[in-house]
């Protein structure tokens, strides 16, 4: 039974590289999470925030996440970076305001990104070890 579940994780895993994400940008959570590196996705225990909703293999509607549904699903998003209503939203200022060290780095993480871009952003979290991580330091057009 046990090798069965480990085949079952590597069947998700390899879903889930291949699960039309040909635009790196599809790995980023619509909250700042970076997905590819994280630890949970390549155990095979998560399916990862958005691969297969744009192909029907996953229901946006069944979600569990609120803020994937709203940024993802309803608005039609990469991320809530993308989001003229991000600095009013409080479905994703209640997350970033949960209590841990994981909800800074993903509001650093969208920051960045509103700031710098996709691609400087995915160059960076290519480097890290999990779903978040550090990110270089920008300057700010006083600097």
């Amino acid at each position: 039974m046990r090798s069965g579940g480990r085949v079952n994780r590597l069947i998700v895993i390899l879903t889930v590289m291949n699960a039309g994400c040909e635009d790196p940008a599809r790995y980023i959570g619509c909250c700042g999470a970076y997905c590819k590196t994280c630890r949970a996705l390549a155990e095979g225990t998560c399916r990862g925030c958005k691969p297969g909703y744009d192909k029907g293999e996953r229901d946006i509607r069944k979600a569990r996440c609120r803020i994937k549904v709203c940024c993802f699903g309803e608005k039609k998003f990469e991320t809530c970076a993308d989001c003229p209503d991000y600095d009013a939203c409080d479905v994703i200022s209640v997350f970033h305001n949960k209590k841990g060290y994981k909800y800074i780095k993903y509001h650093e993480s969208l920051e960045f990104i509103r700031k710098n871009g996709y691609d400087e952003f995915i160059e960076a979290a290519g480097k890290w070890k999990g779903a978040y991580g550090r990110l270089p330091r920008t300057l700010s057009p006083e600097d």
